[in-house]
């Protein structure tokens, strides 16, 4: 009985860890989207504005 108990704990603390796991990449994907965004307008606009001037 205790290794079963044993076993279903572990096997929470691995889903519960997967869980965190993919909480972080796509908090990670999220910041280096907005990352990528915010590059493209400052190239944008330093572009467009070096051609004006």
């Amino acid at each position: 009985m205790s290794s079963m108990k044993l076993g279903k704990e572990w096997w929470q603390t691995v889903r519960y860890a997967i869980k965190e796991e993919h909480r972080t990449v796509r908090l990670i994907s999220v910041l280096v989207t907005v990352g990528v965004i915010a590059l493209v307008l400052i190239a944008a606009v330093n572009g467009v504005s070096v051609t004006v001037g």
